[in-house]
């Protein structure tokens, strides 16, 4: 895991460089105008400075000791080839959800049971890109989001006379919890072709007032590492 963010963060330091270097070279008016591709030729910007995109990511991180992965999708709107102004969400893709042991009781007495965490987030996302002709260029993204999860029971508990539940339940929710999250980050981006990005991005999600039992408030508070792929009119 720290391998994987010391790697993006020196590509990042690396593309910042490069860009730096990229604009200090005196350019003439074609040259600032050019859209330059990995794959294919360039293209001068449309006159209208207004773009759009799609975007779907997945992410790596860990809530506590386990790892996470986290698909998502974003779309937006781009002013000035530079401002960036959508929507962003993220859901806990674990198959089964996240395991966590003793979380509740389901019979009086008893010895408390294991549950999933599971959860969803998602919201504003605002960006500024610099230098978006260059091949390779950076890009710094902020996430302003609103993030629901929740303990679900994954499986069937026998009803009995003194059961806290009214029968057998699946999939019932245990407890849940809603909270805000804001996730800055810096993403090195690459124009594929005129239509189509790839990003890498690192990030830092916080959350100031994650609570749900069983679970430390600070377990949310974690960097990731995402994948992604763009495409639009940029």
């Amino acid at each position: 895991m720290k391998k994987i963010f010391i790697f993006i963060f020196c590509l990042s330091l690396l593309v910042s460089a490069y860009a730096q270097s990229d604009q200090s070279q005196p350019k003439s008016k074609s040259d600032q105008t050019e859209f330059k591709t990995v794959f294919g030729p360039g293209k001068n910007k449309t006159k209208v400075p207004l773009g759009y995109f799609f975007e779907i990511n997945a992410a790596y991180t860990m809530l506590g000791s386990n790892s996470v992965f986290l698909p998502g999708i974003s779309v937006g709107v781009i002013l000035n080839h530079h401002w960036t102004i959508g929507l962003s969400g993220s859901v806990l893709g674990n198959p089964n959800g996240l395991r966590y042991d003793s979380i509740y009781t389901d019979t009086v007495g008893q010895p408390k049971k294991g549950a999933c965490l599971n959860g969803i987030y998602g919201g504003l996302l605002l960006e500024y890109t610099l230098l978006p002709n260059s091949v390779v260029h950076v890009s710094f993204p902020l996430m302003i989001d609103m993030g629901y999860f929740f303990f679900r029971n994954p499986g069937k508990y026998n009803h009995s006379s003194n059961s806290n539940w009214e029968g057998d339940r699946n999939n019932h929710t245990i407890a849940d919890t809603y909270c805000f999250i804001i996730e800055p980050g810096i993403r090195a981006e690459f124009n594929l072709v005129r239509m189509f990005r790839m990003g890498i991005t690192i990030s830092y999600r916080y959350s100031p007032n994650f609570s749900i039992q069983g679970v430390s408030q600070y377990e949310l508070n974690q960097f990731n590492a995402k994948l992604s792929f763009r495409l639009g009119k940029f």
